[in-house]
């Protein structure tokens, strides 16, 4: 084991965590972590992690229509998986399989709640006559959160006569008297795009640093998504998070065992998720890739019923699902690389500078998971 590790993080709480993990792990210290990450180094290579810092943004809007309200986001703490799904755009997106930690977490935190703050003045303003604003601007209120922002903007006072902030501190983003379940979350931010955040908690302690910082939000949601297994590490946090809904990704075992190498089967994630339900957990079920195989409306058809069976969907908080998508580019970038996948052979390149499945398949996917919940969404596509 090799830990890479930049100069300017040696000193942060989470380096001297990850660093006692690996006590017999060779050190090599760094000025930036692209220095070796942007560098295509041989899968055979001897395991390494690196450790650095967060210097840009770490968060970015989605796509237009990834969600039903456009206040969504990624935000990123770790680069790579540790799964060897054949279809997953970080195949080519990296060029090597290095994980990446970031350990810079209270940047990360600062630029969240900056961002609610922020957000919640601009929707809030449309409906404020600007001689309010004015008379509150000639008398500017006492700074506004202590928690560690260096700075709020100009817009401040606006947020304060608001009274977003209650007495105990939280941040609301909304009426709380009119909101109503994860509908109502304004602000949605996605943590697991370019890493699967629940198996590497073991590594980074992403659950126990960022599920209790959501919770002083109000109509802000969390999403973890993942494959993984690893649901010792959320009942570890001793409570049931409001602000943090838990996102499995499901496929047929069949399909598991030939596309998504070294992720646990299909029946252990369904315990998974039923042990969270039971203990009345926010749970999201993704359908995703699905994937236009051979016969893949009886493979679909069985897992949909075996779904059914298996889990209690009533309790279920969400689901998504969505077949395989890449923009042109992308799929020309994985086609290069992996030629001999057969999957991408199954897909239609269209005007619309993307590459999916044909019109049946989606139309075939579209009732078979709205039949299975009708208040599924259907994710980035016409």
């Amino acid at each position: 084991m090799i830990l890479y590790i930049e100069k300017d993080v040696l000193n942060y709480p989470q380096t001297e965590k990850i660093i006692s993990l690996f006590p017999s792990a060779s050190k090599v210290f760094i000025k930036n972590y692209k220095n070796i990450f942007d560098k295509s180094i041989p899968l055979y290579q001897e395991k390494s992690i690196v450790i650095a810092k967060s210097r840009w943004s770490a968060i970015w809007k989605t796509p237009d229509n990834y969600w039903h309200t456009p206040n969504t986001y990624f935000f990123k703490t770790s680069l790579n998986c540790v799964f060897d799904c054949a279809y997953c755009y970080l195949k080519w997106a990296f060029k090597n399989d290095m994980q990446v930690y970031f350990v810079n977490y209270d940047d990360i935190k600062r630029e969240i709640t900056n961002l609610v703050i922020s957000s919640e003045v601009e929707r809030s303003v449309e409906g404020t006559n600007n001689e309010t604003w004015k008379n509150v601007e000639q008398n500017p209120p006492s700074p506004l959160y202590q928690g560690g922002i260096e700075k709020i903007s100009p817009l401040q006072s606006k947020w304060q006569i608001l009274n977003t902030i209650n007495k105990n501190g939280k941040i609301h983003f909304n009426d709380p008297e009119t909101s109503s379940g994860w509908q109502s979350a304004n602000l949605r931010f996605y943590s697991s795009d370019y890493s699967d955040i629940l198996w590497s908690n073991k590594i980074s302690w992403f659950l126990t640093e960022f599920v209790p910082f959501f919770e002083k939000f109000e109509c802000v949601m969390m999403e973890v998504r993942s494959k993984s297994t690893n649901i010792k590490d959320i009942l570890d946090l001793w409570f049931v998070p409001k602000n943090t809904e838990f996102a499995f990704s499901l496929n047929p075992q069949s399909l598991i065992e030939k596309y998504e190498k070294w992720t646990p089967c299909l029946d252990d994630r369904i315990e998974a998720i039923n042990k969270l339900l039971s203990l009345w957990y926010k749970v999201w079920l993704r359908f995703l890739p699905l994937l236009p195989v051979k016969d893949y409306k009886s493979i679909y058809g069985e897992f949909v019923a075996y779904i059914k069976e298996r889990i209690d969907l009533e309790k279920v908080h969400s689901s998504f699902a969505s077949w395989l998508l890449y923009t042109k580019e992308d799929y020309n970038e994985i086609l290069k690389k992996y030629p001999r996948l057969d999957i991408l052979y199954r897909l239609k390149q269209e005007n619309d500078n993307f590459v999916r499945c044909d019109r049946d398949a989606r139309d075939f996917f579209y009732n078979l998971f709205h039949d299975l919940d009708e208040n599924c969404m259907i994710c980035m596509d016409e």
